[in-house]
Parts: structure tokens; sequence; C-alpha cells
């Protein structure tokens, strides 16, 4: 099975050289076996297509099944923000404290004060780091815009 692989690489790389593309060299022989030896290299090849090469639909059905390079240090999108920034905050012990009184005061027999005012120091609080987070993440999420709207040199060897 190695062997047709081999033979199927060399055969691209004999086509792509008569087409004008660049690939990499073949190796000087069949692919050696690499069952168990720490020293073995891995023999993968691969073929790089220009994006404003001469070959533009090769580059596009290729990329496809990849990821881009662009930055994203954000944590929420519109949709998760609320269920996400909700899970984060309830990490916290004093969060789960308020909760738990809050929940404690739904209770007929102990409830302590009307349900809506206990309720009150809660939802300050999360409002206040909902309000900073995503502040937070909105000014990542700009600086990212920026950094991958960068423009950028390429040398070409």
């Amino acid at each position: 099975m190695e062997g047709l692989h081999w033979v199927q690489h060399r055969w691209r790389q004999l086509l792509g050289r008569h087409l004008g593309r660049g690939c990499t060299s073949a190796p000087a022989g069949p692919p050696e076996k690499t069952h168990g030896s720490p020293q073995a290299v891995s023999r993968k090849r691969r073929t790089v297509f220009a994006r404003h090469g001469p070959h533009p639909q090769e580059y596009e059905a290729t990329s496809r099944g990849y990821m881009g390079n662009a930055i994203r240090s954000s944590k929420y999108t519109l949709l998760t923000f609320i269920p996400m920034n909700l899970f984060q905050q309830f990490h916290r012990a004093a969060n789960l404290y308020f909760l738990f009184l809050v929940l404690l005061n739904w209770v007929p027999v102990v409830e302590a004060f009307q349900k809506e005012i206990t309720m009150i120091p809660l939802l300050v609080v999360l409002t206040v780091i909902g309000i900073k987070d995503a502040l937070e993440d909105f000014r990542r999420y700009l600086f990212d815009k920026k950094v991958n709207n960068n423009v950028v040199r390429v040398f070409c060897g």
C-alpha cells in the first residue's frame, strides 16, 4: 500500500513539474518503514499552491478543507455571550453563595425578605461583571480585526 502512495505522489510530482507547478522533490527510493524506530523521520509530503499563481481553482479546492490564519482572541459571540458569561460568573464562590440565598428565599418557610429584594445584589453583580466582560471582549474583537486587516509583505524566494 505504501508503494502505491509513493507512485501516486511521484506521478503528481512529475505532472506538476510538467505543468509548471511547484512541488516537493521525490524521495531517492521507496518510503522507508518507520515501525518502532525512535529516529525514524516522517516522510509525509505536501504540495503548496500559490493563491495568485497559475492555478487558482486548485488553490480554492484545496484550501476549503483548512482553517484560515485569522486571529480570534475574543471569548464570546453574540449568541454565546449570555450563557457562557453566566457559566463563567457562577464559577465564583461569591456568586454561588448569593444564588443559594436567592433560591433559599423562595422557600416559604425560610423566607426572610421579599423574593425580589434578595435578587437585587446578585443581579447587580452579574450585570456589572457582564458589562465589564462585554467591553473587554469587544476591545479584543476590535484589536483582532485591526491585526487581521494589517497589510503584510510576502517574500518569495
